[in-house]
């Protein structure tokens, strides 16, 4: 049987889904940048995500008490754009430093996330759309 958490969790990995209230934005912005950075590595997620997905999901990192991810995040997306592309070595190191801060960060990776989202909508049930019937 699904909970309404599990529903407001589906609900944001719906890139349709209508997104009206703050705790759905974060949400789905985390779940954007976490999916891509499982897939292909923070490093990646950060060059992959436009600016204002980033910003999103710094945000949305924040307000859901990952501030290490969100951290991680901003810090690797600076770096990144200060790469040299003449310097493949350098962009292997931060990738390597960037996949071990997001592990430190989220050390249970989707764990860490779902916990932190079902604690936030425990303590701010407002935050989040109501769902339809």
């Amino acid at each position: 049987m699904s909970t309404d958490a599990d529903d407001i969790w589906n609900r944001a990995c719906d890139p349709d889904a209508p997104v009206t209230h703050p705790g759905d934005a974060a949400l789905a912005a985390v779940l954007l940048c976490h999916g891509t950075a499982m897939n292909g590595g923070l490093l990646h997620a950060c060059e992959t995500l436009d600016p204002a997905q980033r910003e999103r999901a710094v945000a949305g990192y924040r307000l859901l008490g990952l501030d290490a991810a969100a951290d991680a995040v901003e810090d690797v997306a600076r770096q990144a754009a200060a790469l040299d592309p003449d310097d493949p070595p350098a962009a292997e190191r931060l990738e390597e430093q960037a996949n071990r801060r997001y592990d430190a960060a989220l050390p249970e990776w989707d764990e860490t996330v779902d916990r932190a989202f079902r604690d936030h909508l425990r303590r701010s049930p407002e935050a989040y759309a109501p769902l339809g019937g």
